[in-house]
């Protein structure tokens, strides 16, 4: 059974980058609303992404574990 890999790799790739801008922001700097606001929609965007990739990933392992049932 082949999985599509590119949703989860997409996913996966959205939140590294998040990750990565998320611990390299500087808290103690935060001057004015558009710093805030860029924080706000970086963590949304890791919330979103992390998301992604744990629901695909719960969704390929549904479709084989209902595969494997369908045999027995």
């Amino acid at each position: 059974m082949n999985t599509p890999k590119t949703l989860s790799l997409q996913a996966l790739k959205l939140a590294e980058a998040a990750y990565k801008k998320y611990d390299s922001f500087p808290l103690g700097e935060m001057n004015d609303e558009q710093d805030a606001e860029f924080f706000f929609n970086l963590t949304k965007k890791m919330t979103v992404s992390n998301a992604l990739f744990t629901d695909n990933l719960r969704i390929e392992h549904q479709s084989l574990k209902t595969t494997i049932e369908s045999f027995q």
